[in-house]
Formats: structure tokens, C-alpha cells, sequence
């Protein structure tokens, strides 16, 4: 009876232990962990500050602010999520980076997903991860800042950083740790906008 029951426990620890493997598999697959292995990618083939950012990404290049290039994997539910903090972010910071993001997907695929949900940063499809490979995107998403005539000045160092860090680290790269202080330091137009729009209750007559 005992060695019954001490066999359907080591069932169920396998069983459980396979789920769970599964679930982190696929949500490494989902940020690009696939990608990687295949690619062989590592740190060590990073480009080096100063490296030409690469000719289809020059047409997004502004002359009076830095180039933020997002590398992305393949569109599953996992990064979408993801690609929208970006979207979001790289909107509301627009006056101090240029923002593109690089997905490995079809064109139509992207153009369809920009147009269901409404976003304005502009998409780049590196359907055979071409370009990925060019920035040795190792890990996913991975962001690139690029000045203003289209030279590498910053890479993204570790996973998971967040948006704003990012984009803060970028801007500082260009235009200094003063000028990034005084931008980053006071509360931006979108938020005054945000301030300012009336709320749904003020709509409909106000606060009783």
C-alpha cells in the first residue's frame, strides 16, 4: 500500500514538473529564446558603441533627437502585451526620442496589428530577423539609442528593463545627464494633458 501510494506521488511530481517546464519554455520561445539558440547570438558579438546603424532603419533618423530602435521577436499574445507598454511609451516621450520598433514578422502581419490597435510608432518587419542578427538582439526585447546621425551610443545590458529607464539612459547618451535631469525630472506635457481632460463623472454634470 505504501510503495502504491509512493509510486502515484512520483506521478504527480513528474507531471507537475513537466507542466511547469512547459510553461517557462514557451515563454521563453515567446520573447525570443527560440530565436537566440538558433542565431547562436551572444554578448560577446555585440556591435561596438559608434557602430552605423543599419541602412532600412536611417529613414526614421530625426536630426534633433536620438533614435530608440526596439528589438522585438515574433507577435504572440506574451510580447503584445509588451509591444503595447512600448507603443504607449515611446508616444508619450516623442518629443525627446524617435521610436521604431523591429518585429520578426511578415509586413502585412504588422501592418494588420499597428491598424486593429491604433498605434502611431512606426513598425519595421525583419521577417528572417536580418537586422536582429545585425544588433545582435541576444535577448528580447532589446533596445538600441542611436544619435542623431545614425551612430550606436547605447545598448540595453541586462533584461527587463523598464521603458522609462531605457528611454531616460538614451536621451542622457545624446544630450547629457543635465539636460536628461531637467526633462526627466518635471512633469511631462502628456501628464499635464492627462490633468486637464475633464473625467467621466465631470462630464456628465460633476461631483455631487
Amino acid at each position: 500500500m505504501v510503495s502504491k501510494l509512493q509510486d502515484l506521488v512520483l506521478v504527480f511530481l513528474v507531471s507537475v514538473n513537466t507542466a511547469l517546464a512547459g510553461f517557462f519554455l514557451s515563454h521563453f520561445y515567446a520573447f525570443g529564446a527560440k530565436e537566440r539558440a538558433t542565431w547562436h547570438l551572444s554578448p560577446s558579438h555585440d556591435p561596438p558603441l559608434g557602430t552605423p546603424l543599419p541602412d532600412p532603419l536611417r529613414p526614421f533618423l530625426k536630426s534633433e533627437k536620438p533614435l530608440l530602435v526596439v528589438a522585438y521577436g515574433r507577435c504572440s499574445e506574451c510580447t503584445l502585451r509588451n509591444l503595447g507598454s512600448w507603443v504607449v511609451m515611446l508616444e508619450r516621450w516623442r518629443d525627446e526620442v524617435a521610436g521604431v520598433i523591429l518585429v520578426r514578422e511578415k509586413e502585412a502581419t504588422v501592418q494588420k496589428l499597428a491598424q486593429e490597435r491604433g498605434w502611431k510608432v512606426p513598425f519595421v518587419a525583419d521577417e528572417d530577423g536580418a537586422l536582429l542578427r545585425v544588433l545582435n538582439a541576444y535577448f528580447l526585447p532589446r533596445a538600441y539609442g542611436f544619435s542623431p546621425d545614425g551612430r550606436l551610443v547605447w545598448k540595453q545590458e541586462r533584461f527587463g528593463m523598464d521603458e522609462l529607464t531605457v528611454i531616460r539612459e538614451v536621451v542622457e547618451a545624446v544630450k547629457g545627464k543635465a539636460y536628461a535631469h531637467k526633462v526627466f525630472n518635471r512633469k511631462p506635457a502628456w501628464a499635464h494633458a492627462l490633468e486637464d481632460k475633464p473625467s467621466k463623472r465631470e462630464r456628465k454634470g460633476g461631483v455631487r
